[in-house]
């Protein structure tokens, strides 16, 4: 017979604990790693909106819209407008605007390491 038993609730707050660790340490982490990347990369081509697109495997969900990160570090949706504008600019004027996000802890973690390793592979494409 087993005397050790396993609180299940205490588990979880160490869990819990874990995982805001990891995501104050990826925090920080995106931090340094956004700063050392000047000129920071143009959203798909763009030559306005500096931003990574980040889609980690697994976590992605299509309702969420587009994830990136910023030249500070920091992880938004991006949530992009087109709309008609005067013709001698080809006809089509877009607007962006940089949502908080709202996820849980473990999908924050998700995209915060997906995007630490998209910024190390570029710094390391850079310097090589």
């Amino acid at each position: 017979m087993q005397t050790d038993s396993i609180d299940p609730i205490v588990k979880r707050a160490i869990a819990d604990g874990v995982l805001q660790r990891a995501a104050r340490e990826l925090d920080k982490l995106l931090e340094e790693l956004a700063a050392a990347l000047d000129p920071f990369p143009f959203f798909m081509g763009t030559s306005s909106i500096q931003a990574l697109e980040i889609d980690p495997a697994g976590v992605a969900d299509p309702a969420r819209g587009c994830v990136v990160v910023l030249p500070d570090g920091r992880l938004r949706e991006l949530v992009l407008r087109m709309m008609p504008g005067p013709f001698d600019t080809g006809g089509i004027d877009q607007s962006e605007e940089f949502k908080e996000l709202d996820l849980a802890p473990g999908d924050y973690v998700a995209y915060a390491y997906a995007a630490a390793v998209e910024l190390a592979r570029i710094l390391e494409e850079r310097e090589g």
